[in-house]
């Protein structure tokens, strides 16, 4: 956060009347004391101009009833971090033997055929974000990354189901006690596997990513029973669920073995780590505020926890949201820039997932004024699919 006086400084430096500063600092000096003030006070109301603010007049139609950010504002704030990032909707073939692929291989984990029939709808939207996210991974890789995605999005979806087994999950598996439920067993024999293709320390960083999923989930669910948890500790949990968990697993799904082992290229990559996790959390943070403002008694968002933690209102952190993605981007982008192959693989990533994101159905960006995720979601529909 900028300090005030970086911030006036800033401010005066932006300022378009410029001339009209510069006479006021050459009052006499008899004056200084006077003009000082002045000065001041020009540049705080600078400052508060420079604030993203609403416009009566055009405010329009709000995304809820209850809601304080209008349909118009949001759309400008998704359009502009689409420009400011120079997003391109990337050339994918939707791979449609994969979905297949990872039920057979969850088969062979130990999961029933019962349970894999009630989680269809995870396994399909796994394999979905690994076809746009990951395009450039090999066929291996990208079952390891489908398979990955399809068990932490069932443990998402069926955490009030195993809660108690969650809740002895980390434990037992410290313990190397075997987990009472088939799907955690699973999960575990297959994470056991990751350094074989993403690496000894990428393996492992995906282990540790997995366990504070897991705890994350587990506190998060309590947090909506209101079990022991003091309001004050509720926002909280929102960053912490938003800040850990699978955005570091993902992170390191984008430096396979195969194509950039780490004993020659973990030190070119590894230093862009920490903004891919805040990018795909972000990403996900901004992209999906529509979804979840509209809908009817969810429980508060990152924008919202947020907002009320910083005193902001929801448009602006949004606003604040959007720059701070476009500068994980350009942070990412720069430190990778110097190997042509992980620049061309990040740029990839970074434009299928937010690709995923635009032409899902869940998010329903499609019903706004963002053309992007209208092409998306039409490009998506007609995408030719491939069996392998």
């Amino acid at each position: 956060m900028e300090t005030l006086t970086e911030r006036l400084l800033f401010t005066a430096r932006a300022s378009k009347d410029g001339d009209e500063i510069s006479r006021i600092i050459n009052i006499q000096i008899d004056y200084l004391p006077q003009s000082l003030l002045i000065l001041f006070v020009v540049a705080i109301l600078a400052a508060l101009f420079k604030w993203p603010r609403k416009d009566p007049t055009s405010v329009g139609e709000y995304i809820c009833h209850g809601s304080s950010v209008s349909k118009r504002e949001y759309e400008e704030v998704v359009n502009g971090f689409l420009s400011d990032i120079s997003f391109q909707a990337p050339d994918l073939k939707l791979d449609m033997g994969l979905k297949t692929r990872v039920e057979n291989s969850l088969e062979s984990h130990g999961i029933s055929r019962g349970l894999i029939d009630q989680i269809g709808m995870c396994i399909s939207t796994a394999t979905k974000i690994t076809c746009c996210a990951f395009p450039f991974v090999s066929h291996e890789a990208k079952e390891a990354i489908a398979l990955y995605a399809s068990y932490v999005i069932t443990i998402d979806d069926l955490t009030s189901d195993i809660l108690p087994d969650l809740e002895n999950y980390v434990t037992q598996l410290i313990l190397r006690q075997s987990h009472q439920h088939e799907l955690l067993r699973g999960f575990t024999n297959f994470l056991g596997t990751q350094g074989e293709l993403f690496g000894q320390f990428g393996g492992d960083m995906i282990v540790k990513g997995s366990m504070e999923f897991v705890s994350a989930a587990v506190i998060e669910q309590r947090r909506d029973k209101q079990l022991r948890l003091p309001p004050e500790a509720s926002d909280y949990l929102v960053f912490f669920r938003a800040k850990t968990g699978v955005a570091e697993p993902f992170a390191f799904f984008c430096f396979p073995e195969d194509t950039n082992p780490e004993d020659r290229d973990l030190a070119g990559y590894i230093a862009a780590i920490p903004s891919i996790m805040l990018f795909l959390g972000y990403v996900n943070d901004l992209l999906s505020f529509y979804k979840e403002e509209r809908k009817a008694g969810d429980c508060p968002g990152f924008i919202q926890a947020h907002a009320k933690l910083h005193g902001f209102t929801s448009f602006q952190s949004l606003y604040q949201l959007r720059n701070e993605t476009i500068k994980e981007v350009q942070k990412v982008r720069s430190i990778l820039s110097k190997n042509a192959l992980m620049a061309e693989h990040i740029n990839q990533f970074i434009h299928g997932y937010i690709f995923y994101h635009l032409c899902s159905e869940r998010y329903k960006l499609d019903d706004l004024n963002i053309p992007a995720a209208v092409k998306a979601r039409s490009r998506f529909q007609e995408m030719r699919k491939v069996r392998r």
